[in-house]
């Protein structure tokens, strides 16, 4: 019998660009991997950051594209492998063709959903990073989404992005999707290079105290774990190393990268707890 609670779709969104999406998608994704649960990344962003980020072991014969426009697609076709347990599906459109498709098509937002939860069962978790920008593209995402998360720095500008846009574009698909009967998955955000500077914590506490049950359709949930501002995520990406295998101690009070990647699997709901 067909397991139609998997796989669950993931979709890592923000309007802004430079939050942390692509690091988050690849971090977590590879953590999970590591606990033994299959992941595959999607990478549809037009600038192909996550296709780059870890080398691959193999590369499959077609990527993003043929995912989006092929109905009968296999995962044997798109699916990279990082390692063992993590696959990716690789960004093959630079020139962000994939929108007008997406556009153009009547049921393009519509049927990524359907692909993922037919054809890509053998997955437990999909991760979808998205640009960082408002798109036909992104909205098929949320669109297929079970979950959407969403980094948040805690500073004026991504906070202001976070509070309006994001919201914003998750509120006005909510709209549009209840007069087709769909429902948009909850939110779940969390800080990311997050401090202890009046600055941050200034917005960090309007970010979490904010009146979200007001101003949204959907459920909004932030994250207690935070991702601190350290060196170790961006020093972990250039020698293309799982941040959760680069660090996994330090004396720093905000812990590990890889105590802070186990706490917010565990807290978003990715990873069960291990009471062992």
């Amino acid at each position: 019998m067909r397991d139609l609670t998997r796989p669950t779709i993931i979709a890592v969104v923000s309007t802004k660009g430079g939050v942390g999406k692509t690091t988050s998608s690849a971090n977590l994704g590879a953590f999970l991997a590591d606990q033994g649960l299959k992941i595959l990344l999607i990478d549809a962003d037009v600038q192909p950051s996550l296709s780059e980020y870890y080398g691959l072991n193999e590369i499959a014969e077609f990527g993003l594209s043929r995912l989006i426009t092929c109905p009968q697609v296999t995962p044997s076709e798109i699916s990279s492998n990082i390692s063992k347990n993590l696959d990716i599906v690789l960004s093959d459109d630079p020139c962000g063709e994939l929108q007008k498709w997406v556009r153009d098509i009547p049921d393009g937002r519509f049927r990524l959903k359907r692909i993922l939860k037919d054809r890509f069962q053998a997955y437990d978790l999909i991760f979808i990073d998205t640009q960082g920008a408002v798109g036909p593209l992104q909205e098929a995402t949320v669109m297929a989404a079970d979950r959407i998360i969403s980094p948040v720095v805690p500073d004026k500008l991504c906070a202001a992005e976070f509070l309006h846009n994001t919201l914003g574009m998750l509120n006005k698909l909510s709209e549009s999707a209840y007069f087709m009967g769909i429902e948009i998955a909850p939110l779940h955000a969390y800080l990311n290079r997050s401090n202890n500077t009046s600055d941050c914590l200034s917005y960090a506490a309007e970010i979490r105290d904010y009146d979200y049950e007001s101003a949204c359709r959907i459920s909004v949930q932030i994250a207690h774990t935070e991702i601190p501002d350290t060196v170790v995520f961006k020093d972990a990406a250039s020698a293309q190393i799982p941040a959760h295998k680069y660090e996994k101690k330090t004396r720093r009070k905000g812990g590990s990268a890889h105590d802070v990647l186990k706490d917010l699997s565990i807290e978003l709901g990715f990873l069960e707890v291990n009471h062992d």
